[in-house]
């Protein structure tokens, strides 16, 4: 009889703490709506973690820092971010990515990358391109920089570290 009673207890418990746990992370998250201005035939949008710095930008299910793709289109797709963390976002056209992989590929998708950071559910569309980098409009919670800012960031972090160990000495 304890035994049945402990193993309810244990089960109600296990339930709460799940419970819990899941509005805790549904309310950390934020919904990007993204499209493009006419379209983009056979594009997507790819999404890489950049909170721990400059992602690697490779695009395969299980890489590190790959956070999946949209379809990129006109009436826009809906994507799941994390409030608070920042996130490159890039629209892949496989037309460009002779000119991508010529101009040194991952430095290149840097380049023509967007940086996101939510605060709440938020649109970024773009509008257009001025030689492959886009032109967005951006609306709701959410902060927009070129790609570019994670490596001025990390720079900043190496220089602060220096700074530190140099005054140690």
């Amino acid at each position: 009889m304890n035994l049945k009673r402990l193993a309810r207890w244990a089960s109600a418990a296990l339930i709460g703490v799940a419970t819990v746990t899941s509005l805790n992370v549904a309310a950390e998250t934020a919904t990007l709506r993204v499209s493009i201005e006419g379209g983009s035939f056979n594009s997507k949008f790819k999404f890489w973690d950049a909170s721990k710095g400059c992602p690697s930008y490779h695009d395969i299910p299980g890489a590190k820092d790959f956070m999946g793709g949209v379809r990129a289109s006109d009436k826009g797709a809906d994507k799941k971010l994390t409030v608070g963390q920042p996130v490159h976002v890039f629209m892949y056209r496989p037309k460009d990515y002779p000119g991508i992989s010529a101009a040194g590929l991952f430095t290149e998708i840097r380049r023509r990358a967007l940086q996101v950071v939510l605060s709440g559910d938020a649109t970024l569309r773009y509008t257009g391109f001025d030689d492959n980098v886009p032109n967005w409009e951006a609306t709701g919670e959410i902060d927009v920089q070129p790609a570019s800012v994670c490596e001025t960031e990390e720079s900043d972090a190496t220089d602060e570290s220096e700074e530190s160990a140099d005054g140690e000495e």
